[in-house]
């Protein structure tokens, strides 16, 4: 059996000296993804776990704030984060790579004054290497990331909204300052509370 090093966070001179494993190409191809990787290491409040096998990454997750093209991404309060791509290469998956990362990036103490999203699009969806159907999917992402504390809450994201395969994953801290927790349920249902003035409903 292979020995996997789980590292988090990896620090950008360790990942830049380790190669992406050539099937992590789900999101874009792997020399691509690579770089995206060792950008996210190098901005605020980002981060990657990786796995290790030799001198490839066979297995990574990435944490960083949400996406200023993203609905989540317009929060004017800090504090807000999202887990990002999860990937493992197809060859490693009966060793639940995945599932042992998270466990390491996100133990149940970590994070408490954060809310972490994750957006589950089905388009990102590995369907031909598992054999999987789209709510098969969607159901195995949602408990990989149960697992460690997130659970799925609706929105009025049109991203999210308009199709059951997508959702939307939430992982809310004990000690999320209350500021943030409002401007989160505000994010959540935008279209419904846009032009309104909160303060008096």
């Amino acid at each position: 059996m292979p020995e996997f090093q789980f590292v988090y966070p990896t620090p950008t001179e360790m990942l830049e000296h380790h190669r992406l494993h050539p099937d992590l190409k789900v999101f874009r191809p792997a020399h691509l993804q690579h770089r995206a990787l060792i950008g996210i290491t190098q901005i605020a409040d980002g981060s990657v776990g990786t796995v290790l096998c030799g001198e490839e990454v066979v297995c990574y997750a990435t944490l960083h704030p949400p996406d200023h093209y993203q609905r989540f991404g317009e929060a004017t309060v800090s504090g807000m984060l999202e887990l990002g791509a999860v990937e493992s290469a197809p060859e490693h998956r009966s060793q639940r790579l995945a599932r042992r990362l998270l466990e390491v990036m996100l133990p149940e103490e970590s994070f408490q004054q954060n809310i972490i999203i994750a957006t589950l699009y089905h388009w990102h969806y590995d369907l031909e290497n598992t054999g999987l159907s789209t709510y098969a999917y969607r159901r195995l992402l949602e408990k990989l990331y149960s697992r460690v504390g997130f659970e799925v809450m609706k929105t009025d994201d049109p991203e999210i909204s308009s199709y059951p395969g997508n959702a939307l994953m939430v992982r809310m801290g004990r000690e999320v300052p209350e500021e943030l927790c409002l401007e989160f349920e505000r994010l959540r249902f935008l279209r419904q509370t846009r032009g309104l003035d909160l303060s008096q409903h």
